[in-house]
């Protein structure tokens, strides 16, 4: 049985179809105005009287056991059909009252206000409720209801579109006064259906498309191996047991050799003596050569390229080629940075067989040129003005050509390769495979080398077509056909007035150092006043630049009169110090060696 309370009970006009609207002759009125579908007329009289008189509608106690009747119905119901004012117990079922006082969770944006997890109101809207029009047994009744539609498998769907058909006229609400409890058209079908159960569904779904978003990578079994470098916490959580190694070598890649062809094979051992040259390890460091790169500005790590694997696409290709490029200066217009090796030539030559040029092109540089090199390389600004070929046609063409274990023949190829900034490591340097006579630790000009070993004369002008095959027959000859046993190199071409004797080289220079103090630290110390002093070419931390002294005799003199300990490098060159305010020191070096005495 329904716990009932006091209803208003609805008599029929005489004469009239429609029964009388409860809330009309009520001190508030009805809100529904004409579009009530009943009569706004007090019992008994011809026309609406203004609400001031009491109300026709007089409360009537009702039992525990009484059912309800057709007087339960009130204005709210307007878009039920109802066909007569006397109506059964299930049109007007229990449940069609209790979507305000819904149990929902706290945390719901949807819960009705006031409304406690277990579906009690809390303190503050009890008192309300209890303190409001309706008489205080209503709220057990609401209890019972919420109990009745229990053990209705549709209670929930039914109650949330049903309770607002039929809602009490005088629920209280937490933080509404109590004459504002009529419930306004506004809580009407229209909206509460769309508010009320559908947001629910929609977070459920969506906290169910959250998990299966997640689910895909997060609980895949898959073979993971953990990695981390020495001395370095990557927070994986998994520590080796060994002990770690250096730091250099779990960093550095396993470095290919050439085994995969007969070409390969042919040209392996210059490649591995060529590693093993004490010069390698930093002359090759491409890592270095990149930072200073983007230190300088002059570009960044991913400019540069790597060759694929060898592999069926490149079964067709040559596998040792001889390589030479010509170079110029360059500045960039925004940074004002210096690339001194921007590539303006580029040829390759098939090592197998040298008459083959497998291309030849001017390369227009991708900066304007400040230098051209004119007296080196032969190229001028007219040269270059209608070239289309760049760096990035270089690289394209050599990554079609080059596999990992393809042969660079070539003399000083640490130069060419960072011109056409590919890192690559299958290489035979003549200009580390050939000592210079009497000085270990000098390396060997193209010029001397061709006419030791070719008994050949280079001219004046580099052209890289010829200096790419001389190079490599100065290694069929002098190298792979002895079998590595090579001949100390002789300088052959000293003119009495070497290049470089008007010339000090200046280096550990730090950074934020100028043209402007070298110049200043030179006169200070020497009370000479240098020609020119070159722009400073910083790498990594440190840079260097050739100083120009008006002739050879002030070069000299200024390096006599340098207060410091004189030593020779490895080269043979004399060097002397000057220290710097920090602490640290600049070098200070003859461009020219002594002549031993016999």
């Amino acid at each position: 049985s329904i716990m009932a309370t006091k209803k208003y009970t609805l008599y029929k006009a005489e004469g009239e179809a429609r029964p009388p609207c409860a809330f009309f002759a009520s001190p508030q009125g009805c809100k529904n105005g004409d579009n009530c579908k009943f009569s706004h007329v007090i019992p008994g009289k011809a026309s609406a009287p203004s609400p001031a008189p009491a109300p026709t509608c007089t409360p009537v106690p009702m039992s525990s056991t009484h059912s309800v009747s057709s007087s339960d119905i009130s204005s709210e119901s307007e878009d039920e059909a109802l066909p007569t004012p006397r109506m059964t117990p299930k049109t007007n079922t229990p449940k069609k009252k209790q979507t305000p006082v819904k149990a929902v969770s706290v945390e719901d944006p949807f819960a009705a206000p006031g409304v406690m997890p277990n579906g009690k109101p809390s303190k503050k809207a009890a008192t309300d409720m209890n303190n409001a029009t309706t008489p205080k047994s209503e709220g057990k009744k609401k209890k019972r209801k919420r109990d009745a539609t229990k053990s209705d498998p549709f209670a929930n769907p039914k109650n949330s579109m049903m309770a607002l058909v039929a809602a009490p006229p005088a629920t209280a609400t937490v933080g509404h006064h109590q004459q504002q409890a009529a419930p306004a058209p506004e809580a009407q079908i229209p909206q509460t259906p769309t508010n009320t159960p559908k947001p629910k569904k929609k977070k459920v779904q969506k906290e169910e498309h959250q998990q299966q978003s997640m689910s895909p990578f997060r609980t895949l079994n898959l073979p993971i191996a953990s990695f981390a470098l020495p001395g370095i916490d990557s927070g994986s959580g998994v520590t080796p047991k060994a002990k770690p190694s250096t730091p250099s070598k779990p960093t550095k890649p396993k470095i290919p050799v050439p085994q995969s062809t007969p070409e390969g094979l042919k040209w392996q051992k210059a490649v591995l003596d060529t590693r093993a040259n004490p010069k390698y390890a930093t002359t090759y460091d491409f890592e270095k050569i990149k930072a200073a790169h983007e230190a300088q500005t002059c570009g960044s790590a991913s400019d540069w390229i790597k060759a694929r694997p060898f592999g069926a696409w490149c079964q067709n290709n040559p596998h040792a080629i001889a390589i030479d490029c010509e170079m110029c200066e360059t500045k960039c217009p925004v940074t004002g940075a210096h690339d001194h090796k921007a590539l303006c030539r580029l040829s390759v030559v098939n090592a197998v067989n040298p008459e083959d040029v497998l291309i030849d092109t001017l390369v227009k540089p991708d900066w304007p040129v400040v230098n051209y090199r004119s007296f080196v390389n032969g190229i001028k600004k007219d040269h270059l003005e209608s070239v289309q070929f760049t760096l990035q046609h270089a690289q394209a063409f050599l990554m079609a050509l080059c596999s990992e274990e393809t042969v660079i023949v070539g003399h000083a190829l640490h130069n060419d390769l960072v011109a056409l900034k590919m890192e690559h490591h299958c290489n035979a340097d003549s200009a580390f495979l050939f000592q210079v006579k009497d000085e270990e630790h000098a390396t060997c000009s193209l010029k001397d080398l061709a006419f030791s070993v070719l008994k050949r004369e280079m001219p004046d002008v580099h052209d890289s077509v010829n200096d790419a095959r001389v190079a490599m027959f100065c290694l069929e000859e002098g190298y792979v056909k002895t079998n590595g046993e090579t001949t100390p190199i002789p300088r052959t071409f000293v003119k009495k007035n070497r290049i470089g004797s008007d010339q000090l080289f200046v280096h550990r220079i730090p950074r934020g150092c100028t043209q402007e103090h070298i110049q200043n630290m030179l006169l200070a110390h020497t009370a000479i006043q240098v020609k020119e002093v070159p722009e400073i070419e910083f790498n990594s931390e440190t840079g260097k630049t050739t100083v120009v002294f008006p002739s050879a005799d002030h070069a000299k003199l200024a390096f006599r009169t340098i207060d410091s300990e004189e030593k020779p490098d490895k080269s043979g060159r004399m060097t002397k110090r000057v220290y710097l305010r920090s602490g640290g020191y600049v070098s200070v070096r003859q461009m020219v060696a002594r002549k031993r005495k016999p």
